[in-house]
């Protein structure tokens, strides 16, 4: 049996098989089992992280511990330090101060959500408050054209769906849309979808309790979910709040020809893109193995298993993982966070039909921002005429990107948005950032977007975050311009 907290009590789950209604999708869903709940108190509204950090505390506790404990050691310290009431403004202030601040508080809060701050603040009704969020389409089918699933952690910790209908009704949610019962709290969630040889296949990625890598695979074939390779590696992943991880498909824009999709993003015109894709498909695998250091894996299609392809250094394991790999031309890219809180945008061509240059070298990472190699590094490069990057984000920011480009910002929590022209060494920020219109999000909240097709003939923005806790909110946008509509989507309890 397992035992997941929300709030501070124990909610007992028994896993059982999970089986598909029969819905057929792009990304992963769908599930049939039962679940125990022990008696339920009556549900208290948590209080979101960004009243936390505004200054609401439990009752009786100061800085996460009862009065007398507290002030008994700030007693202590201040008579060893001599720093009297000064000790007590800092410590005052260190939770407020998310980045450049050495306060041990300072550093928890920066890197955590939700019941990690302190218990007070787990759910105790719908989403989790931390939790990962993932989207899949279903354009696949015909029949479901356009539609979404969104993947996310119920306050139960149990990861669950919702599907977005043809009639702009979101549905699921409850004990029968279950994926997985082992997920550790506030775990990232990454989803990748594909058809290939008229096979809809969707995948979703957590972490479970005992930090490995696992993945549940499903398809419109089977319509169970079962382990993935990926789980069967015991790949172990950094033991924190707020950790990295995410999956990308790559090449031959998801599979077969009948998905059906947005315009792909905006490319510049490369010397190869008009020649050749991707002669091969799969996908590869980020996730933080420290506090600094990231590590890739990769599967191509037809693999019994994920192989391991580098190492990356220097890189924030609390924030996220960005990707773009399914357009034209044979250019992949991977966004990071390095350690001064600056977003990378790193580039690899892996046509081997092209002789390497030091200003477009084959088959090796480069940093937009400053085309080093990753792997060796040459005091010879000269320094590209472009330059990307993003600084001051939120230090355990997500970052997403379909179309166009999601971080959250440092300074106010908002989630903005950056147009991206893609074209290797002279990829550029096209236009000014825009920030989505709403409420800002939970300091290091996970997020998830995408880009749809409308019933109108268009094409919409979604972009999925939580502001208060227990919610998942969608922001929904024309992807031209026009105003942003938010809507919070019902999750049962």
């Amino acid at each position: 049996m397992l035992e997941h907290r929300a709030s501070n009590k124990e909610v007992p789950i028994v896993p059982t098989e999970i089986h598909s209604p029969g819905i057929e999708s792009v990304w992963a869903h769908e599930g049939d089992k039962e679940v125990y709940f022990a008696p339920q108190k009556e549900a208290i509204q948590p209080r979101s992280d960004i009243e936390r950090l505004q200054g609401s505390k439990p009752k009786n506790r100061v800085c996460g511990l009862k009065k007398g404990p507290f002030i008994a050691i700030v007693i202590v310290l201040a008579l060893a330090i001599g720093l009297g009431v000064g000790l007590g403004v800092g410590l005052g202030v260190g939770l407020k101060n998310k980045s450049h601040n050495s306060s041990p508080q300072a550093a928890a809060a920066a890197y955590s959500i939700g019941g990690a701050l302190d218990p007070a603040y787990y759910s105790t009704r719908g989403a989790f408050n931390g939790s990962g969020i993932a989207l899949a389409s279903e354009s696949f089918d015909g029949s479901s054209h356009g539609d979404l699933v969104m993947y996310f952690q119920h306050y139960t910790g149990q990861i669950r769906w919702q599907q977005l209908t043809d009639q702009g009704q979101w549905v699921g949610g409850d004990i029968t849309t279950i994926v997985a019962s082992d997920a550790r709290n506030s775990t990232p969630l990454s989803a990748v979808a594909y058809a290939l040889n008229k096979t809809s296949t969707w995948h979703v990625f957590y972490i479970d309790t005992n930090n490995t890598l696992r993945q549940k695979s499903n398809s419109n074939t089977s319509n169970v979910w079962v382990e993935g390779p990926l789980s069967k590696q015991n790949y172990k992943v950094y033991d924190a709040d707020q950790v990295g991880m995410q999956a990308c498909w790559y090449g031959s824009d998801y599979g077969d020809s009948d998905y059906a999709h947005t315009p792909l993003p905006s490319s510049g015109d490369t010397s190869n893109a008009s020649i050749t894709n991707f002669q091969e498909v799969g996908m590869h695998m980020w996730y933080a193995s420290d506090n600094q250091t990231f590590q890739q894996l990769g599967w191509r299609a037809g693999d019994v298993q994920w192989t391991s392809q580098g190492t990356w250094p220097n890189k924030n394991g609390h924030a996220g993982v960005g990707c773009y790999s399914w357009g034209a031309g044979t250019v992949t890219y991977v966004m990071m966070v390095n350690l001064e809180n600056t977003v990378e945008f790193w580039w690899k061509d892996t046509n081997t039909n092209l002789s390497s240059t030091t200003g477009h070298p084959i088959n090796e990472w480069v940093n937009s921002e400053s085309p080093f190699s990753l792997v060796t590094p040459s005091s010879t490069d000269t320094p590209s005429a472009a330059s990307i990057a993003i600084n001051n984000v939120q230090p355990s920011t997500s970052l997403g990107y379909t179309n166009i480009f999601y971080a959250q910002d440092g300074a106010t929590d908002n989630v903005v948005g950056y147009n991206i022209t893609w074209n290797a060494e002279n990829t550029t920020i096209s236009g000014a950032p825009f920030t989505v219109d709403g409420k800002p999000g939970l300091p290091g909240t996970h997020l998830s977007v995408t880009a749809e097709p409308s019933s109108s003939g268009g094409n919409n923005l979604y972009v999925f975050y939580q502001t208060g806790g227990s919610d998942i909110t969608e922001f929904t946008r024309d992807i031209v311009s026009g105003q942003w509509t938010d809507y919070v989507l019902p999750v049962p309890n």
